[in-house]
């Protein structure tokens, strides 16, 4: 299986079981003083989170008084966000394509959403954040913690699952943030479960503007 394959699978997991992940995914725990530290970073602006999922940390951030724009690669998960945050802008937007948003942003949210992400394709990934992104602005990016990367096939409360998991070992991950010209403001490794660790970054994007330049599948990112 090719890894647009991979990718395709894990986005259509997301439209089939949408309204059950989305109530399962509610509790905001340490999200919520995550927001926070991102409050004291960016006080205020124009946020853009990639993969806003059912909706649960878009409520946050608006009740923090950020002016809130949500994309998610998953029809399901957007849908399934407009009915939890009724006064929120969303839309169906793939990470790949979100140069064509034609806006720039203040800062991002990309919690837990890089890690279904092939390895070879993160630095595009990331570009393609970017170029949304005024100089200086300030993001938050979660991944899990690892070293491998793992297509996940299972059945779990009656609904079948087929997800792309990508690790990061964190000096891996470093050199991609810096490659990629975002300074780390703040780190935290999160310990949860045995299954899960999570590596959390707030980041800004460098003040000279440098960034690497990315060519993939026909695209050119550019410095903004």
């Amino acid at each position: 299986m090719t890894e647009d394959e991979q990718e395709a699978k894990t986005i259509a997991t997301y439209d089939r079981t949408a309204i059950h992940w989305a109530a399962e995914h509610m509790v905001v725990n340490d999200w919520e003083k995550d927001a926070a530290k991102f409050k004291q970073l960016l006080p205020e602006g124009y946020i853009l989170e990639v993969g806003c999922g059912g909706g649960r940390d878009a409520a946050e951030l608006i009740r923090l008084g950020y002016d809130y724009y949500g994309t998610d690669a998953s029809r399901g998960m957007v849908e399934a966000a407009r009915q939890s945050v009724k006064n929120a802008k969303f839309e169906v937007r793939n990470v790949y394509d979100l140069a064509e948003l034609g806006q720039h942003f203040d800062g991002f949210w990309a919690c837990a959403v890089l890690l279904h992400i092939p390895r070879e394709s993160i630095d595009r990934a990331i570009q393609a954040i970017l170029v949304t992104q005024r100089t200086g602005a300030v993001g938050m990016i979660s991944i899990k913690a690892g070293n491998k990367s793992d297509f996940e096939v299972r059945d779990k409360d009656g609904m079948h699952e087929e997800r792309l998991f990508v690790y990061w070992d964190k000096d891996m991950f470093d050199e991609v943030l810096k490659r990629n010209g975002l300074v780390v403001l703040y780190y935290e490794h999160r310990p949860v479960s045995t299954r899960t660790n999570w590596h959390v970054y707030f980041v800004r994007k460098n003040d000279a503007g440098r960034s690497l330049r990315v060519q993939a599948k026909n695209l050119s990112y550019r410095e903004v």
